[in-house]
């Protein structure tokens, strides 16, 4: 059995990337199976049986859990890639302009963009993304302002996101919660 296990893991690192992963974790667990078999020793099937199932649930569970999070990233506001004719790019330059505070949700090629815009009143202040998680149906972005003299008369952060539910709350670490802004 550990063999077997051995076996899977080098077939999944040879498969290699995302593919190959999945294959690999399956590998470790069979591996973490035949340990907690060996220690267990000589005790009945039954209880072994048992055991192997509960420990594989839990496992499971957690890695499910780990592995469904939405992954984000920071889109950076100077593109040299994107084109005059981008949605994203065309709404941040309105948000140098004109007064709008709060958050906008639009499309790109692959995935979804949030814009975070703070308004002109907070002229001065920066903002960073602590994490982006789901509760409840619904993804939460967690983000940090502070004044530290930006430049930017409308404060504003651009997060990309793999997957969103219909629900998005924006929330500040001092307890703000942004609105989305409807045109």
């Amino acid at each position: 059995m550990f063999i077997v296990g051995i076996a899977i893991v080098f077939g999944g690192l040879l498969v290699g990337g995302f593919e190959g992963m999945p294959l690999s974790v399956i590998g470790l667990g069979v591996i973490t199976i035949f340990i907690i078999l060996m220690i267990m020793g000589k005790k009945s099937l039954w209880r072994k049986y048992i055991f192997t199932f509960i420990v594989l649930f839990v496992v499971g569970m957690f890695a499910f859990s780990y592995l469904n999070r939405p992954d984000y990233w920071i889109i950076q506001k100077e593109n040299e890639y994107a084109s005059q004719e981008d949605e994203i790019y065309k709404y941040l330059e309105r948000l140098q302009t004109e007064d709008i505070s709060g958050f906008k949700i639009m499309d790109t090629v692959d995935s979804k963009a949030v814009i975070l815009s703070l308004g002109e009143e907070r002229t001065g202040t920066s903002i960073e993304v602590s994490d982006v998680e789901e509760l409840n149906g619904k993804t939460v972005i967690h983000v940090k302002s502070f004044y530290n003299k930006s430049t930017e008369i409308n404060p504003t952060v651009i997060i990309g996101v793999d997957k969103l539910n219909p629900v998005v709350e924006v929330r500040d670490v001092d307890g703000t919660m942004y609105k989305k802004f409807e045109e």
